[in-house]
């Protein structure tokens, strides 16, 4: 089997030849050709200029062997520009002031016109990723929302920003079903135009919540999210949702309509996969903190990882969270190896 093939096939709960593997930010901060780019060009130039971003994305594939998929270069706050806020990046993140009465003066977001970079950059991969998976991905609409209503990092916990929610909860649910429209159309263009084999939500601040406000708040903006893309794109296209520390939240996030549930290193792959196998594939979740240290160490833990995950079809191996700048290639190296070699 190809990386394509291989990726759908476990996406799908079909056999496969071996476990599918790629990394949640692949293409990134700890490699050093990005880190040269990264010295050139500011983080907006990479995301928008297409041959930038097709670079980015191919350093992976380039430099290791065993990746499976291509997941696009490019960040979860890219649509906030075109709804009139400003993004910096560099010593953390900064969005300019938001109200909740934004919300009704907002440009009707389409992607296409307003935000086409990562489906661009998609797209611009097809004469050189050969027969691997190409990947897409947009932040679910709370986690996006958070970094607005914070003015982007800095309230430890989103605490300011939740506080904002809870206290306007009319105003919150606008904000979020306006922004899943936009999210959902972001995400289906970088399929319709991009050409994405699938495609994953990233619910990163999703954990903070208790069962009750993730039902009340993020779980309905997060379906209308799916339900657009469903919309314009169809049900055949898998989708991947993640969300770190979140293992309360399963039982809700198991009602979306997806495909595949990724886990943070602190869930129970092989428990995940008793129970729920039989509905979902499931994709994780090395903790990335050991790609740090020892490649003895990084290999035992990927034997750990695939053995949780058992035979049975229905599992890509991947973080339970990104790379962090500090990962060492020889780890990565190591990780591949015990899963491309047996």
């Amino acid at each position: 089997m190809n990386g394509q093939e291989r990726i759908l096939a476990a996406l799908q709960r079909r056999p496969v030849d071996r476990t599918p593997v790629w990394f949640m930010r692949q293409a990134g901060r700890h490699l050093p050709e990005y880190r040269e780019i990264a010295s050139q060009y500011n983080f907006w130039e990479r995301c928008q200029e297409v041959d930038l971003c097709k670079e980015i994305t191919l350093q992976p594939l380039k430099r290791y062997n065993g990746i499976d998929a291509a997941i696009i270069f490019s960040d979860i706050l890219t649509p906030l520009p075109s709804l009139g806020y400003d993004v910096e990046y560099g010593g953390g993140i900064r969005i300019s002031d938001f109200e909740f009465s934004d919300v009704d003066d907002w440009t009707r977001f389409e992607a296409r016109k307003h935000a086409p970079w990562a489906a661009d950059g998609l797209r611009s991969l097809d004469d050189d990723l050969g027969d691997l998976a190409k990947l897409g991905f947009v932040g679910c609409p709370w986690t996006v929302c958070m970094y607005l209503l914070s003015g982007g990092t800095g309230d430890k916990d989103f605490h300011n920003a939740r506080a904002k929610v809870y206290s306007q909860p009319e105003a919150a649910h606008n904000l979020f079903q306006t922004m899943a429209e936009a999210l959902g159309d972001l995400l289906a263009d970088q399929v319709l135009h991009g050409g994405a084999d699938a495609v994953q939500l990233f619910d990163t601040w999703a954990g903070l919540l208790s069962v009750n406000d993730y039902r009340t708040f993020a779980m309905p903006a997060t379906s209308k999210t799916i339900e657009v893309f469903r919309e314009k794109v169809g049900a055949d296209v898998p989708i991947i949702h993640y969300a770190k520390g979140s293992g309360h939240l399963h039982s809700a996030i198991r009602e979306l309509d997806i495909n595949t549930v990724s886990l943070d290193w602190r869930d129970d792959l092989a428990t995940n996969r008793k129970l729920h196998g039989d509905a979902f594939s499931f994709q994780g979740n090395l903790d990335p903190s050991l790609l740090h240290g020892s490649v003895d160490v990084a290999r035992r833990a990927t034997l750990d990882v695939l053995n949780a995950a058992g035979s049975e079809p229905g599992h890509v191996f991947n973080l339970g969270h990104g790379f962090a700048p500090g990962a060492r290639i020889e780890c990565v190296e190591t990780v591949l190896r015990t899963i491309t070699e047996g």
